[in-house]
């Protein structure tokens, strides 16, 4: 098993954002634009394990990283507002 665990925070987080506010799109290729964009920005944080997925979630909640993402996800949403592809 090997896991992109900032792949998976940065999802839950834009799911997160999607309900708090409006971009005014929320189909799948937009969000898939949105993830995009945030992760090619963000550091990945692979694991190999189950553990160590846990441990590394530990970690990126206890620091600066949530902080890091929603301001990426934040900076991706309004690209793709602006630019949508449909």
């Amino acid at each position: 098993m090997l896991c992109n665990v900032m792949e998976e925070i940065t999802r839950e987080t834009l799911n997160d954002l999607m309900t708090e506010s409006y971009i005014g799109c929320t189909c799948e290729l937009c969000q898939h634009d949105i993830l995009a964009i945030a992760l090619n920005r963000l550091p990945p944080q692979y694991s190999s394990t189950p553990t160590g997925e846990l441990y590394v979630k530990a970690r990126l909640f206890a620091s600066q990283w949530r902080v890091d993402v929603v301001r990426e996800l934040t900076y991706a949403m309004g690209i793709v507002t602006k630019t949508r592809r449909h």
